[in-house]
């Protein structure tokens, strides 16, 4: 999709861009709950991107995700927040679905609380576009979820092979072109 696919009338995003606090506020609470209490305790006591980078982190991200679904469409600034949200979230959750949940969590709570006003003020061609944009973040956040999954096996097997050649190594089974040949174990000289 193109970026003039995603163009709100000039009414509409003023309208977004009064209630983009509001959203974030809402989709923030929303995700933090579904970390649990105790995640959702730690994460947000202290936003600082020192004391917390994970928080903060997290914080930027959505921040800069709502900019860009209630104001002009930025696929730069869309791509690089999906990217580093994506990349805490292919560490937390094993599958996607649960790693993706939080964007249908977003269109959830943009219908419950203002979808009906929306249309009806707006027109559904602009809700659409509004649920056309949180659909093009999905897809590609899938796309960034499953690049840093697949990084994170290909780290995990690298490591285990590495350790693998270690204990084979240590065992004297292996052959190691850096250090020559394999010791032989002596055999008793006889007089």
């Amino acid at each position: 999709m193109k970026n003039r696919d995603f163009l709100y009338s000039e009414k509409f995003r003023k309208y977004l861009e009064n209630k983009q606090e509001y959203f974030l506020k809402k989709w923030k609470e929303n995700f933090w709950e579904s970390l649990g209490e105790e995640a959702k305790r730690f994460f947000t006591k202290e936003v600082d991107r020192f004391q917390n980078p994970v928080g903060h982190r997290i914080e930027e991200c959505f921040k800069g995700l709502i900019e860009v679904l209630c104001g002009e469409f930025e696929w730069e600034k869309a791509q690089n927040c999906l990217e580093r949200l994506m990349q805490l979230r292919a560490v937390q959750e094993t599958i996607p679905s649960r790693a993706l949940n939080l964007f249908l969590q977003l269109k959830r709570i943009i219908r419950e609380e203002v979808g009906w006003e929306i249309i009806s003020r707006f027109g559904i061609e602009e809700f659409l576009k509004l649920e056309d944009r949180i659909n093009a973040l999905i897809i590609k956040a899938f796309d960034y979820f499953i690049k840093f999954r697949e990084r994170l096996y290909e780290i995990k097997f690298n490591e285990y092979k590495r350790n693998t050649f270690l204990l084979l190594k240590r065992a004297g089974l292996v052959y190691d072109p850096m250090e020559g040949m394999l010791k032989s174990i002596p055999e008793e000289e006889s007089y």
